[in-house]
């Protein structure tokens, strides 16, 4: 570790001791960990329900056959809500012989039994998501200092993305730190500034089949930066990057417009845009366009001057320069990676809730009804 390293190291440490950063940080993850715990409620009930529901479904189908084109009619899941409300306020009698039929599935009827806990659950995660998201968006607003902000742009615009940021904790505004100095620190003694960056992902509670493949590839990724394996390291995070871009692509699909699929990068990019200029997230709205203008450097079909070329590696051209990786590069890919990696996760967020707001709609609904009568 070189001595401009170490002097980044402890003005880090210093500027994240601030009474006003102590008091963010602390509060940023006492909400954090609210909302982790209502999630894992919330997707312990869920998965009940999706099994039971899964059974069910195709007992009650099988049994009473005549009715599968009335509850699945609709190209989007809007659609099927909106035939589902239709019915029940329209045409109750059907209902109520529909509801009937459905006690006689066992796994229906528990599913029933099951559905206030749920309902409960996915309230209170709503409200902790909101929660965090209120106290993130004013932190940063309060914060990052326009001049903070505005040095964070200059070091994305040369691929040392730091959206990831909750609160300033890098000294971007010391004249001496430079952005060398940054990408350094995370590779530095055995890659400890990645690990570290990069452990939330490695504690993640019951996570899925595919996240424990990327989280083995995150993994093998730093034993190789680490080792100066940097090539392999990069196409490691080449396909990690493809998987977060069509992650975010494919948020709310289906839901409220037929469900499309993005074949080509661009498409995917055109998809995302339109989905973050929908939302009001100023920090989000910035993080993708720095995002979006890096990765299109990174897979133009010609190379761009100083900034990794995928179709070298990934087509293998050994007899070029375009291949050569060294540290600065592959972490640069990696900071790529991280942060649309929460670009993902945010649309897939968002999409999560929407989407089983309005599995529940319809009951939501009647019982408003039903009170105001």
């Amino acid at each position: 570790m070189n001595k401009k390293v170490l002097e980044l190291m402890i003005k880090q440490y210093e500027q994240c001791r601030t009474p006003e950063v102590v008091a963010a940080i602390q509060e940023q993850e006492k909400l954090s960990q609210t909302m982790r715990d209502k999630k894992a409620v919330f997707d312990k009930y869920t998965d009940q329900s999706v099994e039971f529901l899964r059974i069910g479904t195709e007992k009650f189908v099988g049994k009473f056959p005549e009715f599968k084109e009335l509850l699945s009619k609709g190209e989007t899941k809007l659609d099927v809500v909106g035939n589902a409300l239709n019915l029940a306020l329209n045409n109750p009698n059907k209902l109520e012989e529909i509801n009937s039929k459905m006690k006689e599935i066992e796994e229906l009827r528990k599913n029933e039994e099951l559905t206030p806990l749920l309902t409960q659950s996915l309230y209170e995660y709503m409200v902790a998501f909101s929660d965090f998201e209120i106290k993130l968006k004013k932190d940063r607003e309060k914060l990052f200092s326009s001049a903070y902000k505005d040095k964070m742009a200059a070091y994305a615009d040369k691929g040392i993305l730091l959206y990831y940021l909750e609160t300033p904790d890098l000294p971007l505004l010391d004249s001496e730190i430079n952005g060398c100095d940054i990408l350094e620190s995370l590779f530095c003694n055995d890659c400890s500034g990645l690990r570290i960056l990069l452990s939330p992902f490695f504690q993640m509670d019951n996570p899925g089949i595919s996240m424990k493949r990327k989280q083995e590839d995150i993994f093998v990724t730093i034993e190789l930066i680490n080792n100066g394996f940097y090539r392999s390291a990069v196409r490691n995070l080449f396909a990690l990057l493809d998987s977060e871009h069509k992650k975010a692509a494919n948020a709310y699909e289906g839901i409220i417009e037929k469900k499309q699929s993005y074949k080509k990068g661009l498409q995917r990019a055109n998809k995302i845009d339109k989905l973050i200029n929908s939302l009001d997230d100023l920090w989000i709205e910035t993080a993708w366009d720095k995002v979006n203008k890096y990765y299109a450097k990174v897979v133009s079909t010609s190379p761009v001057e100083r900034v990794i070329h995928r179709n070298s590696i990934v087509h293998g051209d050994y007899d070029k320069e375009l291949i050569e990786v060294d540290e600065f590069s592959a972490t640069k890919l990696m900071l790529l990676w991280l942060n649309l990696r929460l670009i993902a996760d945010y649309l897939c967020n968002k999409e999560e809730i929407l989407d089983n707001l309005l599995l529940y709609l319809p009951s939501f609904i009647l019982h408003l009804k039903d009170d105001l009568s």
